[in-house]
């Protein structure tokens, strides 16, 4: 009876996790207080920008991730295939780079913790005292 409800509350639970908020987030010490999501779109679909005058260089979750998946879906309106073809015409072209990926979101806050100049994006409940959150996406 306990392995049933306990499979129970994680069935409950599963979509809450899933759902999680995403944030964009720069390291504390980035003179970057607020962006917004067209100005998101822009840095991510440039591969780079300046927001608020400051430049700034946008790092990516792996293919493969979920929240990656969601991120762009939500904040740029492409698919993952169509971010894929997006970026493969940008680079054939020479028009563009795409952002710096990073392994996951363990990688992804170490290296916005120590690079001002970094933005990226993770579940809300993975913020630390070290980052700043710019813009929230529900």
């Amino acid at each position: 009876m306990k392995k049933l409800q306990w499979l129970a509350s994680l069935i409950l639970f599963l979509p809450m996790v899933v759902m999680a908020d995403i944030v964009v987030v720069v390291d504390k010490d980035s003179p970057i207080t607020s962006i917004s999501q067209n100005q998101i779109r822009q840095v991510y679909l440039e591969g780079g920008g300046k927001v608020d005058g400051v430049y700034v260089k946008p790092l990516d979750l792996p293919e493969q991730d979920k929240l990656r998946d969601r991120f762009y879906q939500d904040t740029v309106g492409k698919t993952p295939a169509q971010m894929k073809s997006y970026w493969a015409r940008m680079i054939f072209t020479g028009r563009g780079v795409p952002p710096r990926s990073v392994s996951g979101v363990s990688a992804m806050k170490v290296m916005l913790e120590n690079n001002p100049e970094l933005i990226g994006y993770l579940p809300a409940n993975q913020v630390s005292g070290n980052l700043r959150v710019l813009h929230q996406i529900r």
